[in-house]
């Protein structure tokens, strides 16, 4: 295949137990109008048949990438190192992620490398999402994220930074689109955690000074179904601990007690992990319009916090 004179981008795929999906996004990435693709698979201790099915995809499309390469643990470590298995072993200029369980479109990465070409400063993309169910039907042909459009209306890095700081929006993490000497100096994800890859990517990228952009386009089908890591009721009690300490590490030596806006996202932040309720009643939703956060954000016309 001629690959032209294009840059070699690195699309590293994540998998664990990804035997029903991961053929299709594997396809998904060797149908990318970019011609010149490097393919990392990283695997986190899989049980099933996933690393069969990608040795098998490696071996029949070698031609297709530059360069193939899979990644495989003895044990499962959780998704920021598996991720970082991932970026260390990458050689392009730019990052693709991609989940096991979602789905590149066609011109996913000539639309990001179009986008840096007008915005040479950009070294952290997101874009937009379709989402589809586990049997690939499109759920919502237009995702808007109110709280990724919040965010990325601010201005600069640092205005950034404070928004992410009161509150680490979802802002569409199977889009990213990453420069690899970005991850480097980051010091990649946080291995410190198990399930929070994103948010540590992102707020560390924010402190280091590099502003998130925006590219307005949709470029990645995002699964939505039940069997997903961070669906099951195990994650999702992990996933909350893991909140409170990504507030600990990272979030509360942004927030000025003498704020008010601050100090009512640190009190959301007490009801949600350290208030005990009374006689086993919490009444979250009504205590948490009682934060000044609360109704900043609505004002604002966030919603889905």
């Amino acid at each position: 295949m001629n690959w032209r004179n294009e840059k070699m981008i690195s699309i590293v795929v994540m998998t664990y137990q990804s035997s029903k999906f991961i053929i299709e996004a594997l396809e998904s990435i060797k149908n990318q109008t970019w011609g010149n693709l490097e393919l990392i698979i990283s695997d986190d201790a899989s049980t099933d048949n996933t690393i069969e099915l990608c040795n098998a995809f490696v071996t029949n499309n070698k031609s297709r990438f530059i360069n193939s390469i899979i990644i495989t643990s003895k044990v499962n470590t959780g998704i920021p190192s598996n991720y970082n298995r991932g970026i260390r072993a990458a050689s392009g200029e730019w990052i693709k992620f991609v989940d096991a369980d979602d789905v590149l479109l066609h011109n996913c990465v000539m639309n990001n490398i179009n986008y840096i070409e007008r915005y040479p400063n950009a070294k952290f993309i997101i874009s937009d999402l379709i989402e589809i169910n586990e049997n690939s039907k499109v759920i919502k042909d237009k995702f808007i994220n109110k709280g990724m459009q919040y965010l990325i209306k601010k201005q600069s890095h640092k205005e950034q930074l404070k928004a992410y700081a009161r509150f680490p929006f979802f802002i569409n993490s199977p889009s990213f689109f990453v420069m690899r000497s970005l991850l480097e100096r980051i010091g990649y994800c946080d291995e410190e955690f198990r399930i929070y890859e994103d948010i540590t990517m992102v707020i560390r990228t924010l402190i280091e000074g590099n502003k998130i952009y925006y590219l307005n386009k949709q470029t990645v089908k995002y699964r939505i179904h039940s069997k997903s890591i961070s669906r099951s009721a195990s994650a999702i009690e992990r996933r909350k601990e893991e909140e409170y300490m990504i507030f600990k590490k990272y979030r509360e030596k942004y927030l000025n007690k003498n704020n008010p806006i601050d100090f009512s996202v640190l009190y959301e932040v007490w009801l949600l992990h350290k208030y005990k309720g009374v006689n086993g009643m919490k009444g979250l939703t009504i205590l948490n319009k009682f934060s000044l956060f609360y109704w900043y954000l609505k004002i604002k016309g966030v919603h889905n916090r």
